[in-house]
């Protein structure tokens, strides 16, 4: 008698729902918000946008793609002498760290 063997099937594998991504989406969204926030109450309630931006599009595209970024840049606009200088690029810096870490954060949970 011949027995010939034969590959194995493969396990069914359902993948379930990973609760952990979508908790840290919903907090990574609530933390993003904030400077979102800002930048409204900046744009209803003051000049500051208008004063360190000469239009609305680059305002537009930072509330969308780079909010810390927008808002840093206004605010050290805004405390400086109408312009960036010194020490003032050091916190828009962190602004430029921080958005793109929400991005890179964001597109892992995303994938997850």
């Amino acid at each position: 008698m011949a027995q010939t063997f034969h590959q194995l099937p493969a396990p069914e594998h359902h993948p379930q729902p990973r609760q952990g991504s979508l908790l840290g989406l919903v907090l990574l969204f609530g933390f993003a918000s904030f400077p979102r926030l800002w930048l409204l109450g900046f744009w209803i309630f003051s000049d500051l946008l208008a004063n360190a931006y000469s239009g609305w599009v680059i305002p537009a595209l930072g509330f969308l793609i780079a909010p810390w970024t927008t808002l840093l840049y206004a605010w050290m606009w805004a405390i400086g002498s109408s312009s960036i200088t010194g020490w003032e690029w050091l916190p828009l810096g962190v602004g430029v760290v921080l958005d793109l870490w929400f991005i890179v954060v964001a597109v892992r949970l995303l994938r997850a």
